[in-house]
């Protein structure tokens, strides 16, 4: 029975080069190509730009909450805080609404009478997915915290988070460089053991 790599060398015939070609597509230096057509030669990778353009934004963040005048920096305080009130109120909105939805059900679950012994078993699971779903308070937890944070308390989180996401993408991108080279080279190497 052929599989994907080896269809074309038990059909059609496949020389020593193009066979190798054909599996390097399911090692890791190949595998971003791993959905190209078969017929496509193995190419060398080119470095995402997901890390450069997040240190960008991550930059741009600091240096504009930098820039605030303290008016200009209190009113974006208020206003992340006031989105966080907002998406935490939201949320727990969303948690209540399914918290009555798993009440309801775990009630009728509990009224239910399994046919056999050999479904008892099945209401004890369905009683503990229904348990282990449970979000208790914890968005409402969440409100309260948001709700105690100073908008001063939300700035300097914002600044944090972007100063961590700084160093973490310059780290990603040194990594992502390597990565790539290290393909790239896996690649020209299999190519300059080939006939």
């Amino acid at each position: 029975m052929p599989t994907g790599y080896t269809a074309k060398l038990m059909v059609k015939g496949q020389d020593f080069r193009e066979f190798v070609l054909t599996c390097a597509r399911g090692m890791g230096a190949c595998v971003m190509q791993r959905d190209d057509p078969m017929s496509d030669p193995l190419k060398k990778q080119e470095p995402t730009d997901y890390h450069v353009k997040a240190l960008a934004e991550a930059r741009r963040v600091v240096a504009e909450i930098q820039s605030f005048t303290p008016e200009q920096r209190s009113t974006y305080g208020e206003a992340l805080r006031a989105g966080a009130i907002s998406n935490a109120a939201e949320n727990r909105n969303v948690e209540l609404q399914e918290e009555f939805r798993l009440q309801e059900i775990a009630r009728l679950v509990k009224a239910w009478t399994p046919p056999t012994n050999d479904h008892c078993g099945l209401k004890d699971f369905m009683l503990e997915q229904l348990r282990i779903s449970s979000h208790g308070d914890w968005m409402a937890k969440r409100v309260a915290e948001c709700e105690a944070m100073s908008a001063e308390s939300y700035v300097i989180e914002k600044i944090s988070k972007a100063s961590r996401n700084i160093e973490y993408h310059k780290a990603e991108q040194v990594k992502e460089l390597e990565r790539v080279n290290a393909r790239n080279q896996w690649i020209d190497q299999l190519y300059r053991s080939l006939p």
